[in-house]
């Protein structure tokens, strides 16, 4: 028994050799260049327009193959390139199988191997309107290559992005319909690949040519501010600004999960890691319409250290808008943006309950609804902002409502004069790329109210008091607390020529009326104002000074200006005109009464009866106190 084996293992190990010399003999004497029309012509059933340049020769060992030089290719659902060096190859195996069996069927292609060298790639775009992709000096080596979704490997290399190098290690099962070049179905498992510092693991499914795909896809920490300069030499759209902190977006991580249908519908679910704040980002897109919609949400984001940083100058910040018109690059179609965020941190404050409903169509953002609760009071405003022209514009619409003064003026202005609560309707529009441009472009009203405000710069009924002596009003108190508590202020405003205008401001202290009128250059920070002040009575208020008849029911303006500024100077002072003109009436109503009073005797038995004298004393004492 074991001598019919062992005759039955040599016969059958002859008849290989035999066979494999004789297909040898065959393609030695075949030259493959003749082939290259039937190669051709084969390509081009299948979608694949190629350019055989160079050379084509046989390849023997390890496996029976074909060297391909210079090959130029294009396909229009799939890529498009050069290729200095193709080398496609089967095992003697598959090969001795295919020679014995009944031949090929036109829906089997046998397992082999393929080797890329020193190739140029244009990725045909999988998405609509994303960004073209070109992989330079592209090397890929597949093996145990299949069309009939058995599993093989793949690895690759590749530079994109200006000099970027990808490398990509990962397990393909891929399915093509042999008749009309369709991928009927790819699975990659097992894809780890890496860029600049970072790395992606995961594995998804995708059908009728990428049409469909289901799987999840993962990153590690990486520098994604290091990524996008990269990124940014290539596209110079992608930048961003310098920022306030220099660790911001270098330790970025997400994790995503997709189902997609490119004909329908399709969801997309992501965990974003930014420098450990964590965003939860959910997406929806209807194909059929191209409509996209987002929901971002998050417990708590700390925005300061990602703001634009106070070093940079006008023209690095001159594209104020251009960060806005990434998404609109990218995104084409309606989209809709819902964001809500449990605390927001800025540099010097905090806002809460945060919601924003944001629409996006043709370069054109609609801002629905804008709700936060920050300094004390709420916040509400809609708007519009356009920047298909060269020049962006936008209109806002806004409300604020108990907005503590006190701690709004200490985070954005680092001043801490005006208490109060704030309630304010706004109307305003501007247009421009920077903030100078911007500030000079407002243009709008709107309505104002401030709850119990205070000022602590000026105590105006002791201002009132010191101007009222000029014209022999009674003694008032020797001294007096710091700044002023006024009523209620209500009031209206305008904004134009880079300026905030008010017109008709109206509160009281005391027995004081107080009806205001001003202005504030923006980019200055500098403010003028005239305050026209009435006192209703004859004292300022129960402890104030007494006022002269001629003062009561009277009013008198006091003309103020200084910058907004901390630290900045204020000086409030009577207008210098009616001053002149009450007190040129004052002198000459004291010195007629002087002039008939009866001559009084000093300590020292001397009359004294100068009135011009007594008159002037009796001015400086009073402005003196």
């Amino acid at each position: 028994m074991g001598k019919v084996v062992k005759w039955l293992l040599k016969t059958v190990a002859s008849l290989l050799v035999i066979a494999l010399i004789a297909m040898s003999y065959l393609l030695i004497a075949m030259d493959p260049n003749d082939l290259k029309p039937e190669i051709k012509a084969a390509a081009a059933s299948q979608g694949l327009e190629l350019s055989l340049k160079g050379n084509l020769s046989w390849q023997f060992l390890p496996q029976i193959g074909v060297v391909v030089e210079k090959v130029e290719f294009a396909h229009r659902t799939v890529a498009s390139g050069k290729i200095e060096e193709l080398r496609l190859s089967v095992s003697w195996t598959e090969l001795l199988i295919i020679g014995l069996s009944s031949g090929l069927s036109s829906d089997q292609v046998p397992a082999g191997s393929i080797a890329i060298s020193n190739a140029t790639i244009l990725l045909a775009e999988l998405v609509p309107n994303t960004f073209p992709i070109q992989l330079k000096r592209f090397n890929a080596n597949v093996n145990n290559f299949s069309l009939s979704g058995d599993r093989f490997s793949v690895e690759a290399s590749a530079q994109v992005f200006s000099g970027l190098t990808l490398d990509l290690d990962a397990a393909l099962a891929l399915q093509i319909d042999t008749n009309t070049g369709v991928i009927e179905n790819l699975t990659v498992s097992d894809l780890e690949a890496s860029v600049d510092g970072m790395e992606l693991r995961g594995q998804f499914v995708t059908g009728n040519n990428f049409a469909t795909a289901q799987g999840s896809l993962s990153s590690n920490r990486f520098d994604l501010k290091h990524l996008v300069k990269t990124i940014g030499m290539s596209f110079p759209l992608v930048k961003l600004p310098n920022m306030a902190s220099k660790e911001a977006l270098t330790a970025v991580s997400w994790n995503s999960s997709f189902n997609t249908d490119m004909n329908g519908f399709s969801t997309f679910n992501t965990q974003l890691d930014i420098d450990s704040q964590v965003l939860t980002i959910a997406s929806k897109v209807d194909h059929s319409i191209n409509n996209l919609y987002m929901r971002v949400s998050g417990e708590q984001f700390d925005i300061s250290g990602y703001l634009a940083a106070e070093s940079n100058s006008r023209e690095k910040n001159g594209a104020l808008f251009a960060p806005l018109a990434v998404p609109f690059a990218l995104w084409l179609g309606r989209s809709q943006m819902e964001l809500t965020l449990a605390k927001l941190k800025l540099p010097d404050a905090e806002a809460s309950n945060i919601y924003v409903n944001l629409f996006g169509n043709q370069k054109v953002m609609r801002l629905s609804s804008f709700n936060s609760d920050i300094f004390g009071g709420q916040v509400n405003a809609t708007g519009r902002l356009d920047i298909r022209s060269i020049t962006p514009s936008f209109d806002l619409q806004t409300s604020l409502s108990h907005i503590d003064l006190e701690e709004a003026l200490q985070a954005m202005a680092d001043s801490d004069d005006i208490t109060g609560l704030l309630s304010l309707e706004a109307s305003i529009q501007s247009a421009g790329n920077n903030s100078d441009d911007i500030i000079q472009e407002l243009r709008g009203r709107g309505e104002i109210s401030i709850v119990d405000p205070a000022y602590a710069a000026i105590n105006a009924e002791e201002m009132f008091c010191n101007a009222a002596a000029l014209f022999g009003s009674g003694d008032s108190r020797d001294s007096w607390s710091q700044g002023t508590q006024f009523e209620t202020l209500t009031g209206s405003y305008q904004l134009g020529e880079g300026k905030l205008s008010f017109n008709d401001l109206k509160t009281s202290t005391g027995n004081l009326a107080i009806a205001a009128r001003g202005s504030v250059k923006l980019a200055q920070q500098r403010f003028s104002l005239v305050a026209d002040t009435r006192v209703n009575g004859s004292t300022t208020s129960a402890s104030g000074c007494s006022v002269n008849k001629r003062l009561q029911n009277r009013s008198l303006p006091f003309v103020c200006s200084g910058s907004i500024e901390q630290g900045g100077k204020t000086s409030c002072k009577p207008d210098d005109k009616l001053i002149k003109d009450l007190l040129k009436g004052s002198v000459y109503e004291q010195l007629g009464e002087q002039l008939f009073a009866t001559p009084v005797t000093t300590d020292g038995g001397e009359k004294q009866t100068d009135p011009l004298k007594r008159l002037f004393k009796g001015i400086i004492e009073k402005n003196l106190r």
